[in-house]
């Protein structure tokens, strides 16, 4: 997969593209007035970082070097970063106050005494 990318950097460009897009959807949403427990912030930092790589790729374009320690370090893990980014903005925030108990706080008793 990371020979696609290998001194490529517009393809690096673009990915930094489609990763800006659900963040920027889930934007728009929360300016209607939906989307209040998605998050933004996952994608577009992701987003940014990849855009961030475009450069150094592109000033090692054409100059054939035999070993790249960033294909075996940064590739894969801008390529996690990704996908958590991704999960991180799709699945919703618990909502405030709702505890793992079925709507009771930690620590809290639900029970009358």
């Amino acid at each position: 997969m990371f020979d696609l990318l290998v001194e490529r950097p517009g393809r690096i460009l673009l990915i930094a593209a489609v990763l800006a897009i659900p963040g920027l959807l889930v934007f728009a949403a929360r300016l209607v007035g939906a989307g209040r427990r998605l998050r933004i912030w996952p994608c577009l930092v992701v987003s940014c970082l990849w855009a961030l790589y475009a450069p150094y790729e592109a000033s090692l374009q054409g100059k054939g070097f035999n070993i790249r320690a960033d294909l075996v370090l940064i590739h894969p893990g801008l390529t996690l970063c990704s996908v958590l980014a991704l999960t991180f903005t799709v699945i919703p925030r618990p909502r405030a106050g709702v505890g793992p108990a079925g709507g009771a706080m930690l620590g809290g008793s639900s029970e009358q005494t």
